[in-house]
């Protein structure tokens, strides 16, 4: 078996196997299908909208936050091994200092984000508020 052969193996495998269980990835919906109703972000009570409001302001720090520590670890004078374990540290450091300011501790961070992945309504009150940070 060649190398080429070798890596092209789990995509023929993955194919066949959507192939079988009748998944059609690219699909569309038969005409006439109404969408799939968006969830209406309206019913979440005020306490929660807070909630997420907060959350969110705090993954928008910590999204320009994770960008510089990208950023900083990606220039050349700072490519040793040394710098970036530096770089890190800070950086985790200014995670937490971030977490402490807006009032979250780590764990409260991994509820929320499992809260949000699980309930649409949340989501997407979550991802209108972020976008509307981010402007």
């Amino acid at each position: 078996m060649t190398a080429s052969s070798r890596s092209l193996l789990p995509v023929v495998l993955l194919g066949s196997a959507l192939s079988l269980t009748g998944a059609n990835l690219g699909a569309q919906p038969p005409a006439g299908t109404p969408p799939p109703a968006k969830a209406v972000p309206a019913a979440v009570p005020d306490s929660t909208r807070q909630t997420i409001e907060s959350f969110a302001r705090l993954q928008h720090a910590l999204n320009g936050l994770r960008d510089r520590e990208q950023a900083e670890l990606a220039e050349p004078r700072n490519k040793k091994v040394e710098t970036q374990a530096e770089l890190r540290t800070r950086h985790r450091a200014l995670r937490a200092d971030t977490l402490k300011a807006h009032g979250f501790t780590p764990a409260q961070v991994s509820a929320m984000t499992l809260r949000l992945s699980g309930d649409d309504a949340l989501r997407a009150l979550f991802d209108a508020t972020m976008e509307r940070l981010a402007k």
